[in-house]
């Protein structure tokens, strides 16, 4: 039997093909991007107590240098991950790791303060690779199932790569040298993973009459689409940099959290948390593969979106109060991804799927990654210069009530905006 080579364009693949089967790109998605997390967060779970540079803690120094490096990186994204072609992605997926993992060796090497430019370093190209593999997926009848897979990768690998960091350090490894030990055990893993996203194949007939054609936009699509429907990707920008400000906190922050709760447990507790948050957003983010309408698929996400800030607004007063920590810091957590990866996997794919703009989520993606990115390193500097008495885990839960008020009218804007605009 002659099997079609899953990189040929124009073929319909035969689904008998592990290649295109879809566990198999749900399955290189997630470990690709959870491996991507070992080059990244680990540094985080280190307390860095007594430290600070020019009277700013120096954990904040350390995340806002790198939260900066990614934001340069989302910024030129908007106009490079739109533009990079098919077979350019794998290569740009492991240039970027590897100047990742040599950035982390800087930052074990170099002496205060200088390291931080390492970490800035760091964050640079890790900011590419989710639309690098995103690209992969986007344009499918099972886009929505795939990029569920990839973004509940990056909610578990928050808690996994801490847990790892954590138990590095218990081992004697200090605080600047264990980011690049973490980088060198998930290596190997992550080259398979990027083996396995190299094998998918690209979008069939099928696929690309369901949910329009992805293709490398140029500067003129760009400007088409923004001019198109302006307003609600600003209406959707805002909604996922409410999201972002909070995973931020809640990511960065996690050990301040559970102190400020009064809970003091083992390592294993941030990976605990995220599983529960993994596979409830997998599950309903997941799911939205099964509608078929785009209109209809496209209004139930926005739906969902709605649901995630009235549940903040719910943790923020009733659950404060009535919820254990475990479970209070889960339910934050569904309240921050249900519109976070909401806009991921699904609102940005149907909407592109009504619209049949010559266009790719890659585009809007970075767009809104830069927003939120942008909006994150400012509240870190102005905790640190402007108000540097500011308790980012006490503000948290203060910030989802304010923000999950602000979400729910952004969104209602945004339905009413959409309605107009495409359903014509």
């Amino acid at each position: 039997m002659i099997i079609h080579s899953p990189s040929r364009p124009g073929k319909t693949p035969s689904y008998t093909h592990w290649f295109a089967h879809p566990i198999w790109s749900m399955l290189a998605a997630f470990g690709c991007y959870f491996c991507v997390y070992g080059f990244r967060k680990p540094f985080t779970a280190g307390l860095y107590e007594g430290q600070s540079w020019l009277g700013i803690p120096w954990k904040s120094v350390l995340i806002s240098s790198q939260i900066a490096g990614y934001m340069l990186s989302k910024c030129s994204g908007i106009f490079f991950v739109s533009s990079i072609t098919w077979s350019k992605r794998i290569q740009a997926i492991l240039w970027s790791v590897f100047i990742a993992e040599i950035a982390l060796l800087g930052f074990g090497l170099a002496p205060k303060p200088w390291s931080i430019l390492f970490l800035i370093m760091n964050g640079l190209p890790l900011g590419m690779i989710f639309g690098y593999i995103q690209g992969f997926l986007e344009g499918k009848k099972n886009t929505e199932l795939f990029i569920a897979s990839l973004g509940a990768s990056f909610i578990l690998a928050d808690g996994v790569s801490k847990s790892v960091g954590k138990l590095l350090l218990n081992t004697g490894i200090a605080e600047s040298w264990m980011p690049f030990t973490a980088g060198l055990l998930f290596s190997l893993p992550f080259l398979f993973f990027v083996w396995m996203l190299q094998q998918i194949p690209k979008p069939t007939k099928e696929d690309i009459a369901e949910r329009s054609e992805r293709a490398p936009m140029t500067s003129q699509d760009r400007n088409r689409l923004i001019k198109s429907l302006g307003p609600g990707i600003l209406g959707i920008s805002l909604l996922y940099l409410f999201a972002s400000l909070l995973r931020g906190i809640r990511s960065d922050f996690a050990p301040e959290i559970w102190e400020y709760l009064g809970f003091h447990g083992l390592p294993s507790i941030f990976t605990q948390t995220e599983i529960w948050v993994t596979v409830g957003i997998l599950l309903i983010n997941g799911s939205l593969v099964f509608v078929k309408n785009n209109i209809h698929a496209f209004y139930i996400s926005l739906g969902i979106i709605f649901m995630g800030f009235l549940l903040l607004i719910l943790c923020g007063t009733v659950g404060l109060h009535y919820l254990s920590s475990f479970w209070l810091v889960v339910l934050t957590g569904f309240g921050i991804y249900l519109p976070y990866l909401t806009i991921t996997t699904s609102i940005f794919e149907r909407m592109l799927a009504i619209s049949k703009h010559k266009a790719n989520i890659g585009f809007l993606m970075y767009i809104v990654d830069s927003t939120g990115y942008v909006g994150y390193n400012l509240l870190l500097w102005c905790s640190g210069f402007i108000f540097p008495h500011w308790n980012l885990a006490h503000l948290f839960f203060e910030w989802i009530n304010l923000l999950g008020i602000a979400g729910i009218g952004i969104a209602l804007f945004s339905t009413i905006y959409f309605t107009k605009k495409l359903i014509q």
